[in-house]
């Protein structure tokens, strides 16, 4: 069958089924009914025939056995003939040429011979008869001359049996063996010849026709003729299978087939079909079939099959009769059920389902209406749940996404959408893994990683790193919770999540401003040690010169640590909001001369100082050491991130009422985006990170908290605008400072401000 052909079967088979769904249920139900009795009723047959086919095998398989047993038999006869005719010669041999002695021996041995042997002779190698115990040797004597292969074992020194002839009318057989003289040499042949049709051998191939009504057995020679056969009449004539016969006697092979007898064998047979064993006879060239006819055997095949037609005709009409009764009484009530629940369906619940039909019909009829009544409140409920939850997850400040057991979006709150820059509509029914995955790499390694699809899903609150829809990175804590169906099982996952940025970020600044900080405690703690302890060595040179140079050492060393723990402690008082200054009038030039000789010894030489702050510039109302300790910060970071050297400028100018101060240097500079965050607690820019620049990144933060409790402001830029040096970008932080009042009024009093910073800026 071709392909489009099966596609054509296909198909009808597919038309003829829809054609059956769309009839009626109770011609459904008589439709499904006739055809299972069809299958039951099919089934049925090919048991009956398996079964009569299995009992017909046991008959043949019977056959061959029985066959085989008589076949071995008639083999152990004839080999049995053939040992005497052996022994006979032996005896002959040893008498050394004495006729007389000869014939004695043969008349002792072979004188009463068996029911089925007729004739004992020994003959010379031309075929002259020495001896026989028949009265006349005339028939003999022709015969021998007639079929001249009864010589063989003279030539050969191996038995023979000759094949089927008629000798005196009779049919006959000859079996014969070498008469072998003192030197082993054959010099003769001594033989029988067998009767077949009488004796023992004819009894036992006639006892074949009890196996059957039609049974017959026949025993064959090497030529297809009949040597015995069970039916009369039937000696040297040729066998009723020689198709079957020949190649089995060629091959020397047992078997059993079917064939159509011989017409001109038995009329009787004709169109016959047999069924005939056969087996080969191993001492002499015959075989023995026996069979009877295929009719005899199907008998009971064909009875089987009358008896289930008959069944099945009666069943046939029984399963028709019930097949109405059930249609009647619940086909057609289901029928008004089905109508019912399509109202159901398409969202009627108001109209009751009618009660019809009897016994179980009639309650699935009230459990129905029942079940409508109860779906009807439920969706009730239902819809306010959803309400309800729809309200509080949309006003959820954290974002909540719901996926199924495949991870794919079913829920996405509007927190969710500001938090991934995704919409509902964009996300709803897409991987969460191409969303809101906090792993790298393609959407296949995320999903054979993932815990949440591991038996069972690994839940609970983690940390983790998702990209928004614009590819920026976000720290969220996520809190994962299992949806639960009615018996239990997860039916998918709500994902809680929660901005963490900016915790994170602080966790890491505060990281590494330990790092930092400890880092700069042990520098000036390693010199106050190793300088306190040189003096001590027992090696130490006395003198005044060197004790002075460790001294100043360790007076340097913990002028860094006053400074530092000073910064920390500035640090805690503008994060508590306790810092206070207390302002006067102020000359600002004094104030910059001193910080800049300050840093001039840092630099070590390394930068160029500028000044550019004129002496006619108004006082300001400030702090003075507070504003040195700023002058100064600004300064150090400016020769910090100055490591190639270069100018530094301290330039102030006057601006209304308050005077603007700008550190300026040719330093690496920062980006655009790093200077919103330059004076942030803890923060260090990406150049310091990079170049291993040390320092706490704490005194940006204390300039701002100063300058804010001054009443001014603080800020950088970068490149600095007005730097000496093209070349580098360099960076520019300026401040200002309030101008001090032209009429003092309490001038004698001291006025303090503290300042502290928000939460937010913290």
């Amino acid at each position: 069958m071709t392909m489009t052909s099966t596609m054509a079967v296909a198909q009808r088979a597919g038309r003829l089924l829809r054609r059956f769904s769309g009839l009626p249920l109770r011609w459904q139900i008589g439709g499904l009914v006739l055809v299972g009795l069809v299958i039951i009723f099919t089934l049925f047959g090919l048991l009956g025939a398996a079964i009569a086919q299995d009992g017909k095998q046991r008959t043949v398989n019977q056959w061959l056995s029985i066959t085989k047993s008589t076949a071995g038999f008639l083999d152990s006869e004839v080999d049995e003939q053939f040992e005497r005719l052996e022994r006979a010669g032996a005896l002959v041999s040893q008498a050394n040429g004495d006729v007389t002695e000869q014939r004695r021996i043969l008349f002792d041995a072979l004188g009463q011979p068996e029911s089925f042997v007729s004739t004992a002779f020994m003959l010379d190698p031309a075929g002259n008869l020495l001896w026989s115990n028949a009265l006349d040797g005339g028939p003999l004597q022709a015969y021998v001359h007639a079929y001249p292969d009864v010589l063989t074992p003279a030539r050969t020194g191996q038995r023979y049996a000759s094949g089927v002839h008629a000798l005196a009318g009779q049919p006959a057989a000859i079996l014969s063996v070498p008469l072998m003289d003192v030197d082993e040499q054959p010099v003769g042949v001594i033989g029988e010849v067998i009767s077949p049709a009488q004796g023992l051998m004819s009894d036992l191939v006639a006892s074949a026709r009890g196996l059957a009504k039609t049974g017959h057995a026949e025993l064959v020679d090497q030529y297809g003729r009949v040597v015995a056969s069970s039916e009369p009449d039937h000696a040297l004539g040729p066998g009723e299978h020689p198709d079957f016969y020949g190649p089995l006697l060629a091959k020397h092979q047992s078997g059993i087939g079917a064939t159509r007898a011989m017409a001109m064998s038995d009329q009787g047979d004709t169109g016959q079909l047999h069924v005939m064993a056969f087996v080969p006879l191993d001492n002499v060239p015959w075989g023995l079939a026996l069979g009877g006819s295929e009719a005899e055997l199907s008998a009971d095949a064909n009875q089987w099959q009358h008896q289930i037609l008959l069944f099945g005709g009666i069943t046939l009409l029984l399963a028709l009769g019930l097949v109405w009764l059930t249609t009647r009484g619940v086909a057609l009530p289901i029928e008004a059920l089905t109508s019912a629940s399509r109202r159901i369906a398409s969202g009627d619940l108001s109209t009751p389902i009618p009660h019809e039909g009897e016994g179980e019909v009639r309650v699935l009829a009230e459990a129905f209406d029942d079940m409508r009544t109860d779906l009807q409140t439920a969706l009730t409920d239902l819809a306010i749940e959803k309400s309800r939850y729809e309200g509080i997850v949309g006003s959820m400040a954290d974002a909540v996404v719901t996926t199924d057991m495949a991870l794919h979006i079913t829920a996405f709150n509007p927190a969710a959408s500001v938090l991934t820059g995704w919409s509902k509509d964009e996300v709803v029914g897409r991987a969460a893994c191409e969303l809101i995955c906090a792993a790298k790499g393609p959407p296949s390694e995320c999903r054979a990683a993932c815990p949440l699809l591991a038996n069972p899903p690994q839940l609970g609150v983690s940390k983790e790193v998702i990209r928004t829809r614009e590819g920026r990175e976000v720290h969220v804590a996520v809190t994962r919770s299992a949806i639960r169906d009615h018996d239990g099982h997860i039916a998918g996952v709500v994902h809680v999540l929660r901005d963490i940025s900016a915790e994170e970020e602080l966790s890491r600044l505060k990281d590494e401003f330990l790092s930092t900080v400890s880092h700069e405690l042990r520098t000036p703690l390693g010199f106050i040690k190793g300088y306190a302890l040189t003096p001590l060595l027992p090696d130490a040179p006395n003198d005044p010169q060197t004790t002075r140079h460790c001294l100043e050492v360790i007076a340097a060393a913990s002028d860094e640590l006053e400074e530092l723990v000073g910064n920390l402690l500035d640090m805690t008082k503008i994060g508590a909001g306790t810092l206070s200054v207390s302002p006067t009038q102020t000359r600002l030039r004094p104030l910059v001369h001193a910080a800049i000789e300050r840093s001039r010894l840092r630099s070590e030489g390394r930068h160029h100082f500028l000044m550019l702050v004129p002496a006619s510039l108004p006082a300001v109302w400030a702090d003075a050491r507070r504003v040195e300790q700023v002058l100064y910060n600004l300064l150090d970071n400016a020769i910090k991130y100055s490591p190639n050297g270069g100018h530094i400028a301290v330039k102030a100018h006057q601006t209304s009422d308050e005077v603007t101060v700008s550190v300026i240097d040719e330093g690496l500079g920062v980006s655009a985006g790093e200077l919103p965050a330059l004076f942030q607690r803890f923060y260090r820019g990406q150049a310091a990170r990079e170049r291993g620049i040390g320092g706490s990144g704490l005194g940006l933060a204390i300039c701002r908290g100063i300058v804010e409790a001054h009443g001014g402001r603080i800020w950088a830029e970068s490149p600095a605008a007005g730097g000496q040096s093209a070349e580098a970008p360099g960076m520019a932080i300026r401040f200002t400072l309030p101008v001090a009042p032209a009429r003092r009024g309490s001038a004698g009093l001291l006025r303090k401000h503290t300042v502290g910073l928000s939460r937010k800026q913290a």
